[in-house]
């Protein structure tokens, strides 16, 4: 009889950790680039790959200047290391049909590639929320010729943003067997959803990225690793939570991996987008923005409550709070 549930992979494997990337607001309501830079050389000091443009990025709040100016940033800052970008298209689909959602996904696909030297992942477009399996992969199929490889797919849950959707049927396995996809990022909060998928996805030799801010230390302990906007508030304690995944020390693991879930939940509570306003929150607290402002077009903001709420989870992390 098969297994129910899957076997655990940790401790004793070190999990691959990327960390979606916020962005610094200025006084102006402008990103400021100087505090970015050094926010991603930060993130890569421990060893945790940054990704940019990302939801964490407020992408859909963003110019596409500002998403220009990060990619320039990044290629500088990371100077050949390994980073992920965003392939967010909403705003470049030039018209109705299949083949112009295949085309504006190739066009920026080549740009992060062999522009930027970036590793993309493949945001999803409303374009195709109500279509139907078959539709779905032949785009994904369609834009992943444009790759050298090592993409990603993102199951995003419309939660977080109003073009996520769920993969139809087992689209999403179909896609990923194809030799141009490394794996993909799974966003639902929903673990009991994550766990079959990591199933299937492992099964056919790939990678399962966990988004699930809430339960990513279980997640990982059961062989997902993970790209996460809770990641960017502390990538210190993930780099301590990788190691002690990776020294197999379990008593390390489950009581960081409690604690961190804990900032987790109390910065992804409804409504989970604001979660952007709390890792600025987070971030100024411990001394690495000067503001803890979004995006002037941003409407959600947390309140003076939610940041004290976010300063007793850190202290409970034993992170010093400015």
């Amino acid at each position: 009889m098969e297994e129910a549930l899957n076997l655990p992979r940790g401790p004793g494997r070190t999990p691959h950790i990327i960390a979606a990337l916020s962005v610094p607001v200025d006084e102006a309501g402008e990103i400021d680039f100087e505090v970015f830079a050094r926010d991603l050389e930060r993130t890569a000091g421990y060893g945790i790959e940054p990704a940019v443009l990302m939801d964490t990025y407020q992408i859909n709040y963003c110019t596409l200047d500002q998403q220009v100016r990060g990619l320039e940033i990044a290629r500088e800052v990371m100077d050949g290391r390994t980073f992920t970008a965003g392939v967010y298209v909403e705003d470049e689909i030039s018209g109705d049909g299949i083949e112009d959602i295949v085309r504006a996904y190739r066009d920026k696909i080549e740009q992060l590639e062999q522009q930027y030297g970036a590793s993309p992942i493949i945001f999803q477009t409303e374009r195709l929320k109500d279509a139907d399996a078959a539709t779905v992969v032949r785009v994904y199929e369609g834009l992943a010729e444009a790759s050298r490889g090592g993409l990603k797919a993102f199951e995003l849950s419309p939660v977080f943003a109003p073009n996520g959707w769920m993969f139809p049927d087992d689209a999403l396995v179909e896609i990923l067997a194809g030799d141009k996809w490394a794996g993909a990022k799974h966003s639902s909060l929903d673990p009991s959803m994550e766990w079959v998928l990591l199933r299937k996805v492992h099964r056919i030799g790939k990678k399962l990225y966990t988004g699930n801010d809430y339960d990513f230390a279980s997640m990982i302990f059961n062989g997902s690793d993970a790209l996460l906007g809770i990641a960017t508030f502390m990538p210190d304690k993930f780099r301590e939570l990788a190691d002690a995944s990776r020294d197999g020390d379990l008593a390390r693991y489950l009581d960081l991996g409690c604690r961190m879930e804990f900032l987790g939940r109390v910065a992804f509570q409804p409504p989970v987008p604001a979660y952007k306003h709390s890792a600025a929150m987070v971030k100024k607290m411990r001394g690495w923005y000067p503001t803890d402002y979004v995006l002037p077009d941003n409407p959600l903001r947390r309140d003076a409550a939610h940041r004290e709420a976010l300063r007793k989870a850190l202290e409970n992390l034993a992170i010093s709070c400015g």
